[in-house]
């Protein structure tokens, strides 16, 4: 059974439950009100009818008559006064009934059966007691006989005379009709509030799933992106829990597949890169087996010896260099978990990484021309990625830089400038000089150490810290690399 099954059902049999008792604690209440009412009218009547009968005999001294005279006064008097609904006793005996009820009378027993077990006599037993009682509180007995529901009210008639006998008239008064009444109207409230509720609980059902739709879509959505389908997005039509509840989703699902992008970009790279990188140790690497298997097998003379050390030397070095450029990238393509973020003077750094760069530039006699903010600006950044990620830049200046020529390296608040005067580089081949290990001038950059992930290196460390790198470059006449952090500044 479905949640909105078990909400609806418990809510309409809360709700019947709770109706029906209300309706039956007010019908009783009713019920005893009329019952009241009807034994107020009634009692009226009866003290009437009881006067006009003890007026009638007043004037007879009872003492003086027989008790069979005594009877027949009292049973005239009875038929000619009380009517219907009346029967008279005298001690054990009735003398007048009019009524279809009989019943004994014992002044020492209250209800109990007045004839022994098995002989058939089971009327009920009323007495002086309880006639004195009613007599006292104004009040009534309500009896059921025969299915019949009564309610008897009883008085002594009084008459003149020394030793006389007790006679008591009972009058009973029938109100079946009223408790079969109370008794259809509950069950005509009953069945309406059945109907009702029935009617209720398919409202709130249909409500209910309305309510939830969204939910059930919310749910059809989770199961589509556990399946890997990410860009599914739940519509937000309202703004209540519910919509908010989309609204997140939609949060979570775009950041998981903006997480999976980057994994999956990630392990593009990172497979690009040990394809590029195996590519790239095989030409070395050959060259190495062919020098060393000619040292060890060939007769060399000593300037061949010479030459084939120094190559292997040289491979050596530069594929330790690479190695060493492989890490880093590798730990750059892991994140950002490990950065040592701190502030940093934008001046001071420039001045050190062109402190360091200053024997390098000065073997091509290269002018460096500096452009820094006041001491005041600072970024918050990783400073040994940064500065690799300048030195980086400072080199391939370097590097495309002819002897005598012009380096520019210039920061501002928000961004960082590398330019030269080089060689340049041609249009068609700036969208990819990012890539690791594309080189635009392989023997060129060979011949200078490179590998190619320089501007790799550069590409990751600006996106780590939130910024973007453009290149513009012109064949011939030089390169401006510009790198945008839109995250770093603090002053």
């Amino acid at each position: 059974m479905k949640l909105r099954t078990k909400i609806c059902l418990t809510t309409a049999i809360a709700m019947l439950v709770m109706s029906q008792s209300f309706s039956a604690v007010m019908l009783h209440i009713s019920q005893k009100e009329r019952i009241r009412s009807m034994n107020s009218y009634e009692q009226n009547l009866f003290d009437e009818k009881e006067r006009d009968l003890e007026q009638s005999i007043r004037g007879i001294v009872f003492d003086s008559l027989s008790v069979e005279m005594q009877d027949r006064v009292i049973q005239d008097g009875s038929r000619n006064y009380l009517g219907m609904g009346y029967a008279v006793y005298r001690d054990n005996q009735e003398i007048y009934n009019l009524s279809p009820y009989e019943f004994g009378i014992r002044q020492d027993v209250i209800g109990q059966s007045s004839g022994s077990e098995g002989n058939g006599d089971n009327r009920d037993i009323y007495g002086l007691r309880e006639v004195l009682e009613l007599e006292q509180s104004d009040g009534y007995i309500e009896k059921k006989v025969g299915g019949r529901n009564l309610l008897i009210q009883g008085s002594r008639i009084n008459q003149q005379g020394g030793e006389k006998a007790t006679y008591i008239v009972w009058h009973f008064v029938d109100v079946t009709k009223l408790y079969e009444e109370v008794e259809r109207t509950f069950l005509f409230g009953l069945g309406v509030a059945l109907l009702l509720t029935a009617i209720l609980t398919a409202g709130l059902i249909g409500l209910i799933h309305t309510l939830l739709k969204p939910l059930y879509l919310l749910q059809n959505m989770s199961n589509q992106v556990a399946e890997g389908q990410y860009g599914k997005r739940v519509p937000v039509v309202r703004m209540d829990e519910i919509g908010e509840i989309s609204h997140s989703f939609n949060l979570m699902v775009e950041k998981v597949e903006e997480h999976i992008q980057e994994l999956s970009d990630s392990n593009q790279r990172q497979k690009q890169l040990i394809g590029s990188l195996a590519h790239e140790l095989k030409t070395p690497m050959t060259a190495l087996i062919g020098y060393s298997d000619a040292l060890l097998k060939m007769k060399l003379s000593p300037e061949q010896k010479e030459r084939s050390l120094n190559y292997i030397g040289s491979e050596c070095r530069r594929l330790s260099g690479l190695s060493a450029k492989m890490l880093e990238l590798t730990g750059l393509y892991q994140g950002a978990s490990d950065l040592d973020i701190k502030e940093v003077s934008v001046r001071q750094f420039v001045e050190k990484v062109c402190d360091l760069m200053e024997s390098r530039f000065h073997t091509k006699k290269l002018v460096v021309r500096t452009k820094l903010p006041d001491e005041g600006v600072r970024w918050r950044m990783d400073e040994d990625l940064l500065t690799s990620l300048l030195m980086n830049l400072a080199d391939n200046a370097y590097k495309a830089s002819d002897t005598g020529g012009h380096i520019g390296i210039e920061a501002d608040a928000d961004s960082l400038v590398v330019w030269d005067e080089g060689i340049g580089i041609p249009k068609e081949e700036v969208n990819r000089i990012t890539e690791a290990f594309y080189m635009v001038d392989k023997s060129r950059a060979k011949a200078d150490g490179g590998a190619g992930l320089g501007l790799a290196l550069c590409r990751e460390i600006a996106q780590i810290h939130g910024g973007e790198l453009l290149i513009e470059s012109e064949y011939g006449k030089g390169t401006k690399v510009t790198l945008h952090f839109h995250k770093l500044v603090t002053t």
